[in-house]
């Protein structure tokens, strides 16, 4: 069976980004209580665990849109805990919402300029997005139309494209499968193995627990805001606990 672990006891030496013993929620609302993770340099990370069970709010604690009561959020060594989400990412994190976060009054080449407003050098931004039109032809193709009228599988390429126009090192998506037909999630998850193949840190929380599980290098199940079980995506995928669980096994 995978363990629970603690801040001491996780294998990471030396992690791009941890979580040490977080209480975190809203206002006077409690969601995560004493949550340590941590992930190294490369990975990926994906989080399970039933609706409700703070799966989102782990990740808005991270990025600065939760409130972190106790406890610490670190970045490659440095303490981030509350820092804004603007200034996470213009320090190399970026991260899609599970909602739909699109401009659909705006064109696909104005949602992918606003995901470099950090640079203010409009030039600068400009050749970011052509790069990243390389990458993701599809887009190139529909860069004057505008977002609203894209299907859903194009809005998350919208969504992942504009995320990366800060280059970031740690890049932390929220249910990116959500509401998208099986053809549309594999070329997601495709899309994510090629970004951490590049080098990308990736950090998920992913409904399809399978499927976030079969591309991660590290798990973690979290229930009731705490981290219950951790190990391998394979470990967690071949664990019976987990699997009856978690995985409708």
């Amino acid at each position: 069976m995978a363990s629970t672990p603690d801040a001491t006891s996780d294998p990471t030496e030396d992690p791009v980004l941890r979580m040490e013993n977080v209480t975190a929620g809203y206002g006077n609302t409690t969601v995560l209580h004493d949550v340590s993770i941590a992930v190294e340099d490369e990975q990926v990370a994906c989080l399970i665990g039933p609706n409700g069970s703070g799966k989102s709010t782990l990740m808005k604690s991270i990025y600065g849109f939760a409130d972190v009561q106790s406890g610490t959020v670190s970045f490659r060594g440095q303490e981030i805990t509350g820092r804004s989400p603007q200034q996470n990412l213009a320090n190399g994190m970026s991260y899609v919402l599970q909602d739909a976060s699109v401009f659909p009054g705006m064109s696909v080449h104005e949602n992918m300029l606003m995901g470099g407003y950090v640079f203010n050098d409009d030039d600068r931004a400009a050749a970011r997005a052509e790069e990243l039109y390389e990458e993701f032809p599809v887009l190139a193709d529909l860069r004057s139309q505008s977002a609203g009228t894209l299907s859903g599988g194009q809005r998350r390429l919208l969504e992942l494209a504009r995320a990366l126009m800060v280059e970031p090192d740690v890049m932390m998506l929220d249910e990116p499968s959500i509401g998208l037909e099986p053809r549309f999630i594999d070329d997601v998850f495709e899309r994510i193995e090629q970004l951490n193949d590049l080098g990308t840190t990736i950090l998920l929380v992913e409904q399809n627990a399978e499927k976030g599980l079969s591309i991660a290098d590290r798990g973690f199940v979290l229930a009731s805001g705490e981290i219950k079980f951790t190990g391998t995506g394979t470990e967690l995928l071949n664990d019976e606990e987990v699997g009856r669980l978690y995985l409708g096994g």
